[in-house]
């Protein structure tokens, strides 16, 4: 089970390439221990949404999040924490 929470991302840091390494969302730290996909999405381009860049990712304490990244706006969000 998943459940979105789409919330911003308060701060990040990448890694080499660019993607995501340690990050604090939701009230706490996480620490990426390993990329587990990559994909683009363009959105519901219709009603003004830009593309978005995600990253399915295991943390270091085991559990599965989605990170994405709003490539118009430059900002990072948490979208999805998976039980």
């Amino acid at each position: 089970m998943s459940r979105l929470v789409d919330r911003p991302v308060e701060r990040l840091e990448t890694g080499p390439g660019g993607g995501p390494r340690r990050f604090r969302a939701l009230g706490r730290s996480w620490t990426v221990a390993r990329v587990v996909e990559v994909w683009k999405d363009t959105g519901c381009w219709w009603a003004g949404e830009g593309e978005k860049v995600f990253f399915r990712l295991e943390t270091a304490c085991g559990r599965l999040v989605e990170l994405y990244r709003d490539l118009d706006a430059g900002k990072w969000f948490i979208y999805r924490v998976y039980d």
